[in-house]
């Protein structure tokens, strides 16, 4: 399978993530990772770094996707569960660092379990509309 499709084939079945989300956490346009993932733009050396982090790729996994090298022998998988679990692991190590850094953000998200669930719906909404303002910034 081509790079562009393997890189595709594992935002969409891997991460479960829309070409808008991993666009925004790659931070490059819709439009860029687009025809990346549809061959029509060569992806440089640095930018597949840049998937390799944001997407968490173990490295035997971004081997396999560049180069086609297998490593089943080495106990290694390509699962698209297996990989998905541990970029979510990733991921909420980061979340509760965050929360670390910043006690008062805990502690208004501790809050949550005691608003009435309407209310908690209204609290997510507002802070998603926060965040579609910010994220352009």
């Amino acid at each position: 399978m081509d790079l562009h499709v393997e890189l595709q084939h594992y935002r969409n079945d891997v991460l479960e993530l829309t070409q808008r989300e991993a666009a925004l956490r790659l931070n490059i346009n819709q439009s860029t990772l687009s025809n990346y993932e549809n061959g029509t733009r060569d992806i440089p050396y640095k930018m597949l770094l840049t998937f390799k982090e944001v997407y968490k790729i173990p490295t035997h996994e971004m081997n396999r996707i560049m180069y086609g090298e297998e490593s089943v022998g080495l106990g290694q998988s390509h699962d698209p569960m297996i990989l998905r679990e541990h970029f979510e692991d990733d991921e909420t190590r980061e979340i509760m660092k965050t929360l670390q850094e910043h006690p008062k953000l805990k502690r208004t998200l501790s809050s949550l379990s005691y608003f009435t669930e309407k209310r908690r719906e209204k609290f997510i909404s507002q802070v998603n509309h926060f965040y579609q303002t910010v994220k352009d910034w």
